[in-house]
């Protein structure tokens, strides 16, 4: 349990060290890291991180790490240890750009590397295209979700190609100017491999500059 609370802080510090390089140059930034458990069973936990910078006017880059690892039980012989980890980069328009409403479109790369116990990992990669919107009903409460969509998503080695749906909601509450605590839900999903997937929970925090 150490080790993964101390990642999280070492991910929080280094999110907010690139933060303060981009300020200068950028026209914001804004992001959250997380602590999450998996939902159904799955007893997998771990982080992810989500980070949005504009670069221009209505031109963002959009970035997102997930990190898991599905708890074993000792009792269960032929259990073993799952990792999996999700990255996406990418770049958003914004299309709507209202005082408590912003919608934006995108597209972008994802990969997903996923290592059952002592087994060589499966990656699988492909290019998506986002959806999403942050809204606030009140000054200090922001929502936020999204969703990507990879039609041609496609493991190592396989001989079809398949999809991989992403999305995510969160709700962040701002008690400092630019700095905040909030939880989020996050899915993920494989159509080639019903395995492949997973529904965490979670929360951490929120920032923006």
């Amino acid at each position: 349990m150490k080790k993964p609370v101390f990642f999280l802080m070492v991910l929080c510090v280094l999110t907010l060290i690139l933060a303060t390089n981009f300020v200068a140059t950028a026209a914001s930034f804004e992001g959250d890291a997380s602590y999450l458990f998996g939902l159904s069973g799955t007893k997998s936990r771990g982080f992810a991180a989500h980070a949005r910078v504009n670069v221009m006017d209505a031109i963002f880059v959009d970035g997102s790490f997930l990190s898991t690892n599905t708890k074993v039980d000792p009792e269960e012989a032929e259990a073993k240890a799952l990792s999996r980890n999700l990255l996406s980069v990418g770049a958003l328009y914004r299309t709507v750009n209202d005082p408590d409403l912003d919608v934006f479109v995108g597209a972008g790369f994802q990969r997903l590397n996923s290592k059952e116990g002592d087994a060589e990992a499966v990656i699988g990669q492909g290019i998506y295209g986002k959806f999403g919107f942050r809204f606030l009903p009140m000054p200090e409460l922001l929502l936020t979700a999204d969703l990507t969509y990879a039609p041609r998503y496609k493991e190592q080695d396989a001989a079809i190609w398949s999809s991989l749906i992403t999305a995510r909601a969160t709700v962040a509450y701002e008690f400092f100017d630019g700095f905040g605590i909030q939880g989020t839900i996050k899915h993920y999903k494989a159509s080639q491999t019903s395995a492949v997937s997973d529904t965490l929970v979670g929360g951490g925090v929120s920032f923006r500059f």
